[in-house]
């Protein structure tokens, strides 16, 4: 017969063991060569950014090319001398991206905690996860099947939540949250310059920290606008019920085409992604990943997010 104080033992067992637990996977994503990787993927997304800006500045300047997406940006390096081995070298990359996004959700390495800031934090690393790892099977699909990526123009997705019952809704409330996640989560940190606080600039010299302000700066509200842009079409998808409206980075990017003075417009943001491509790749030296760290004393999820 099972005694009362082995019954009360039991459930105080469990947050005991989850507290193991979630130190050895703390301790996992804190050795070496898993943080290196992690590193690395700062490395692989600011050359996806990179690309994507060049391609907007060379089509402001008349030169047609793949599409201003992450799928495109894929797409360019696949076509590039030694293209195998550079998407290779991609999907180490994305993975230990995905990796450091699932980690800060899960395991909380920077303490953002349960209260509804730090929930919605949260949620961004893991949305950033998915979308990373989704890119990594593109890329791999890419790689083995030589199967071109057309996942960022097809809009099967929007289709199929319009035909759902409060579809238009779900579709609107993502587009609202993406401009105020893009305000809220980049634009503003972006101008306060708040995302300092995740950079290790202690030991490097002034001039270096000037240069990882305004590259910062300036790639994160240019970043952040461009994703509003991508929210307000989610919008316009929702209250026109239209699927074709176009989406992601390569819609927002041509809709500024399309606007008085949109070429200079389009070339200004080129010139903002390629900045924070290089702000991106710089920070595999800059960011403090904070695994099994201490708290640190405030948070912008702006670089951290997708």
């Amino acid at each position: 017969m099972t005694s009362p104080s082995n019954i009360t033992a039991a459930p105080a067992a469990i947050p005991a063991a989850a507290t193991q637990a979630k130190g050895a996977a703390l301790d996992a994503a804190g050795n070496r060569w898993v943080e290196r990787s992690m590193r690395f993927g700062y490395i692989v997304r600011g050359v996806i950014y990179l690309v994507i800006g060049v391609i907007a500045l060379r089509l402001a300047f008349g030169v047609r090319g793949a599409a201003m997406s992450q799928t495109g940006a894929i797409v360019t390096i696949g076509h590039q001398p030694f293209g195998l081995i550079l998407l290779v070298s991609v999907c180490v990359g994305l993975a230990g991206y995905a990796l450091w996004g699932a980690v800060c959700a899960a395991l909380d390495p920077l303490h953002e905690g349960h209260s509804p800031k730090g929930l919605v934090n949260r949620a961004g690393f893991a949305s950033s996860a998915v979308a990373y790892a989704t890119l990594l099977v593109v890329t791999i699909r890419f790689i083995v099947a030589g199967t071109k990526p057309h996942s960022i123009t097809s809009y099967a997705w929007i289709t199929a939540l319009l035909a759902k019952p409060f579809g238009a809704w779900l579709i609107g409330i993502i587009g609202f949250a993406t401009i105020a996640g893009s305000i809220f989560g980049e634009v503003i940190p972006g101008m306060r310059g708040s995302f300092r606080s995740d950079l290790d600039l202690a030991r490097r010299s002034r001039s270096e920290h000037r240069w990882a302000m305004r590259m910062g700066r300036i790639g994160i509200i240019t970043r952040g606008i461009v994703f509003a842009i991508i929210g307000i079409y989610f919008v316009a998808a929702a209250f026109h019920a239209n699927p074709h409206h176009q989406t992601g980075t390569d819609g927002a990017l041509l809709g500024l085409a399309r606007q008085p003075f949109g070429l200079a417009l389009l070339g200004g943001a080129g010139l903002g992604l390629i900045v924070f491509g290089v702000f991106s790749m710089m920070c595999a030296r800059w960011w403090r990943m904070h695994v099994g760290g201490s708290k640190r004393s405030s948070h912008s999820p702006s670089s951290s997010t997708v």
